[in-house]
């Protein structure tokens, strides 16, 4: 029931994540692993906003079609295991800081 504007969904710095990303998180800036979720983060809310503004068209069917094809699915997966491969690196480091 939430009314979503493709224009606000494709910020990627608007959402808890992305906050997170150019907020805490930007310590970790310049290593492959965050590049890495910045950049599929992104691409996701770039997915998510092409479903957005195909519902901001009257073209429902179409916003559908998108939500449930393989371009929005692999943008969701593949963010979903950066955000594994973050944390699992920054885990890593912590138990290595502790064992110092």
């Amino acid at each position: 029931g939430e009314q979503l504007e493709s224009t606000t969904v494709c910020k990627d710095d608007a959402c808890d994540l992305g906050k997170w990303i150019y907020g805490d998180a930007v310590s970790l800036k310049g290593g492959t692993t965050y590049e890495a979720l910045r950049a599929e983060h992104a691409n996701f809310h770039r997915c998510a906003s092409d479903v957005v503004k195909e519902v901001e068209n009257g073209r429902r069917e179409a916003a559908e079609a998108r939500l449930e094809g393989e371009q929005f699915e692999t943008a969701s997966n593949r963010t979903v295991s950066a955000i594994l491969q973050i944390e699992r690196e920054v885990e890593s480091d912590a138990r290595a800081a502790a064992a110092i």
